[in-house]
Order: structure tokens, then sequence, then C-alpha cells
């Protein structure tokens, strides 16, 4: 079936299968469930031959009282904008626990799917490396994630725990040497976690020499098991947790979350709301690019970036400060709106950092944007093409380095995006230079969108169509319906995706899932680094804008 580039299309394509149900959920997602999970694999090929060549993360949803659990698959169209929630049962206990990898039809799926393995015990039929990823040797095997884990169990023993960690890498290092060729120069090489380029990530680097033969990421070092910490809060405590995804970019997971938890509750927030989520919003991506070009260029050795970008960030964060009291964890977001009433002196803050950021960042262009180092190394490395990025499920300026046009707020407008004069911000290339390239452009462009918060939100007062001293919160009531939804933010690194899934008179989330950009940018290191020199893992890396925060999770 050729791709019609419609929603009824999309629907079309389910007419031969049986299903529970098939329904408009947005504007630009159908929602799907099919009656047999058998069904699965049939149905993935349709979808992708209309067009829906991504996955972005899958998602089970465990229920031990109907002994199900419940899978949910999220296709995405990238160029269409066409997106589509396709969920299925299968049997709860471990040996029964199974159903068909999709990763051979979708590479995007692989980490996903070994996630849900990690974390579930959900085994994927014929996945091409299904080993646990992200959870320390200790949970290996447990299924952490499921409803009846025993945590204050597990908690009890630490000094075991430790001990199998350590005995697991001991076994790991002694191996290393009787799998290589003993007759070539081929060696492993654990780059991190404590390397000053990777932070908490270690790749095992299959090396001959310089050349690299094969890389494999071990991640999991700053593993939290955020997605169970926020059913252990209530719906206003989770923040905590959901902010944590990343403290470069805090103010859009919890936008996200929060998106979610108004839809499940039926809230409205109010127009001033909106463009205050603009406007931290856009702040926060600002804090977060300043550290994505200066970690870009200290892995270049080229550290005076770096220092200038906190210098000019430092200005940012004061209006942060100014608003929640905190410069990076703020729990500035909350169901219902923003937490804080807006004092009208703390926009003059914002606006020093404007002063500040218009008048340096013509210098950061001239030597750092342009520079020779930079564009010599960088624009012919770590090339990810505009099929990579459908068929790997990348975001953000990964995916538009490509040239390929995906952004949530342009996409599925939220907040006060819907209002907001931009554009897609593209290069064509794919390489590390043009990675480095969007980031800074993007930089501009997220304080040319401040800039029109700023001036609604002044304007708004003004008129007295805003009270910034009330308007700021509606009420969100304690206890939810039974319910789920999805919501979609643009964060700093990409698209990132909430499942949430709630209870009857629900005081805290009985599921959210965090679908965050840096799984699957990792996830591609081995493709753009095969076959090149030792000395191109550090740009190339950096280019990626990975943050282990989200990565872990």
């Amino acid at each position: 079936m050729g791709a019609t580039n419609t929603m009824e299309a999309v629907k079309s394509v389910l007419e031969p299968f049986d299903t529970e149900y098939v329904e408009d959920y947005k504007k630009i997602w159908i929602k799907a469930k099919l009656k047999t999970s058998d069904d699965l694999l049939r149905v993935a090929e349709a979808i992708k031959a209309e067009g829906l060549r991504s996955i972005s993360t899958v998602s089970p949803t465990d229920f031990p009282d109907t002994n199900t659990m419940e899978m949910n698959y999220f296709f995405e169209d990238l160029e269409t904008k066409r997106n589509l929630w396709l969920k299925c049962d299968i049997p709860r206990e471990v040996a029964q626990c199974e159903i068909d990898s999709l990763t051979p039809l979708f590479p995007s799926a692989e980490w996903h799917e070994r996630e849900a393995f990690s974390m579930f015990g959900v085994t994927f039929r014929n996945h091409p490396d299904l080993r646990p990823i992200i959870v320390s040797e200790d949970f290996v095997g447990k299924t952490p994630y499921r409803r009846d884990f025993d945590w204050d169990a597990h908690e009890k023993d630490v000094v075991q725990h430790v001990k199998t960690i350590v005995d697991a890498f001991k076994r790991e290092q002694e191996t290393n040497e009787v799998n290589l060729d003993t007759d070539s120069s081929e060696t492993v090489l654990n780059w991190g976690p404590t390397h000053p380029a990777s932070g908490p990530i270690r790749l095992r680097i299959h090396t001959d020499g310089e050349e690299i033969i094969h890389i494999d990421p071990d991640i999991g070092y700053v593993w939290r098991a955020l997605e169970h910490l926020v059913t252990k809060k209530d719906f206003v405590g989770a923040i905590v947790a959901v902010e944590r995804l990343c403290f470069m970019d805090n103010i859009n997971s919890m936008v996200g979350y929060c998106m979610a938890v108004e839809e499940i509750a039926g809230t409205e927030i109010t127009e001033f709301a909106k463009w205050m989520r603009v406007l931290l919003g856009e702040t926060a991506r600002i804090s977060s690019h300043f550290m994505g070009m200066g970690g870009f260029f200290n892995n270049l050795g080229l550290h005076t970036m770096g220092m200038w970008n906190m210098d000019m960030r430092e200005f940012f964060l004061d209006f942060l400060e100014s608003y929640s009291g905190a410069r990076i964890a703020t729990a500035a977001i909350e169901p219902g709106g923003v937490r804080y009433g807006l004092d009208m002196t703390m926009l003059d803050e914002l606006q020093k950092a404007f002063d500040k950021f218009d008048a340096g960042i013509d210098d950061v262009e001239m030597i750092f944007a342009k520079n020779p180092t930079m564009r010599v190394r960088a624009k012919e490395v770590g090339i990810v093409s505009a099929e990579d990025v459908h068929t790997f499920g990348l975001s953000g300026i990964v995916a538009r380095a490509s040239g390929v046009k995906t952004d949530i707020r342009l996409d599925e407008p939220y907040a006060a995006y819907d209002q907001v004069e931009m554009d897609y911000m593209t290069t064509k290339d794919g390489t590390a230079a043009d990675r480095f390239t969007i980031l800074f452009r993007e930089l501009k462009q997220s304080v040319e969108i401040l800039k029109q918060a700023k001036k609604r939100i002044e304007e708004g007062v003004a008129s007295g169509e805003f009270n910034p001293t009330k308007d700021h919160m509606v009420k969100v009531p304690k206890k939810l319906p039974a319910g789920e939804a999805i919501s979609r933010v643009e964060w700093a690194r990409g698209e990132v995706l909430m499942h949430l899934v709630t209870e009857e008179k629900a005081k805290s989330p009985y599921r959210l899932k965090m679908r965050a950009p840096s799984f699957n940018h990792t996830m591609i290191l081995n493709r753009l680094l095969e076959g090149k020199t030792l000395s191109d893992l550090p740009l190339v890396f950096g280019s990626l804008y990975v943050c282990q925060g989200d990565l872990d999770r």
C-alpha cells in the first residue's frame, strides 16, 4: 500500500485485522488495539508500507489483576506527521510473556525492546541481540518494573549487589583476551565511565590500533528507576522525579508530564500559563544548548568556548532563580499551569540575559561557529542520513541537521507554540559540523522565541488580560479517574514522549513511560564510528548532544 498521507489511510491499514477498536485520539494520532498479538508483525509491515517508518518507543504496562501485560507501540511518520498508538495484550507469566520483535522491520525498536525485556521480562522473539540494558548486573532477570517486584527486599542486600556488579565486570575483562584474535593488534578499550568527554557512560570499543572495529555502549550508570519512583509520589510530587530526566532542560520534561496529567483530569490551563510555559521552557532550552555547545568544543580540546558559554548561561539561570528560587532543579511546572505567579520585575533579569546574549553572540559565531579547526575535523565525520533519522527514530538537532523537518513545537503545538513565529531549522548533510551549526542557530532562535513570549506577557498584563499573580494556576483534582494519555514536547535534545496510565480515584501514576531522545541517538554510535579512528570518537559523541540522565532515566 502506498502512502496517501491521510489519517484515514492509517485507519484503512488496520481494516483487514481483528481490532478491539480503532479511534481518532488526537489531530495527528490514531489509537488502536489488536485482539491478538499474533497479528503484530503483519500490522507492522502494513504500517511501515503506509509511511510510518519510525517507532518512538515500546511501553509495556503490567496488569497483575487481569494477568496481562499490555504492550504499547508508538509509530511515527516524521514526514507527513501521522502517528499510530497501537496496543495488544500478551500473557503476564514470565514463561509465556513473549511477542514478536519488530527490530527486523524497525531498527529503532532494538533498544526499546531490550529495555522492556530488562524491566518487565518481556521476551521478543527473533530479536537480534536480546540482552539486558540500563539495569546493573544485580537487577538482571529480576524485572524491577513489574508491579509485584519487592524493592524493599532487593535493597536490603546492598553489599551482595555491589559484589555481583564487580564480579560481572571482572568476568568480562577476563574473557576479553580469549575472544580476541591473538595474531592481530585488536584490543578492547573501555572509554568511560570516567572519561572527561564521555560522562557516566562506558563504551566498549574493539579497536585494531587506532581503527574502531565495533562499539558496544554500556549504559545505566546513572539509572535511578525514575519510572518507578513516580508511582510512589502523588501527581504533584512526581515532578521531583520527572524533572530529573536531565538537569540541563528540566522544565520541558515537566511540561510534558503535566500535559498528560491535565488531559486525564480534563483540565485546561490559562492562556497566561501557556505563555509562561513557553517563557520558562525556552529559557531551559537555552541553558541546555549552552551546555551542549560548550561540551562539543570541550571534546575538541577548545575549552574557552565552554567558559564563554557558561558565562552567558548564568544570566538565563539568574532569571530561573528569580522565578523559582533554584537555578537547576526548579520544580517550576506542575499540573494546572506553573507553580508560581510572576512578579513582573523578574523580567528585568531576563532582559539582562538578552543584553548579555546580544552583546556576545556575534563573537561566539566568529570565533567558534566559524572555527576552521572545527570545520575541518567535523565536516566529514558522524554523518547521519535523512533515511537514518526515520530508520532509527532520531529527533531534535540530530534529525534537523540531516534535513528532516521535525519539531514537536510545530508538528503538534502545545503551550502557546501555536502562536509563536518560528520555523524548522535545518541543514542537509548530517555531519557533526551540521549538528553544531543547528545547535548554534537554535540557540539564537530560542532567544527570539523568548522575546516574543516576554512581549506577549507584558502586553497581556498591561491590557488587563493577564493577572500575573492569579492566572498561573487552575485547580487539578488530587484524585484522577482511570485513564491514559500520551503527550509529546520538543525537549532540548529532541522528542520526549510521556505515556501516563492512571487507576480510578488515583492519587499517583500507575505507570509513566518516559521516552527520551538520547536513547535512540546513542544506539547509532557504532553505525557512525565503525571503521573510523579513536580520535573521531569524542567529536562524534559530543555532536550527538547526549545527556546521560535521559539516556538512563
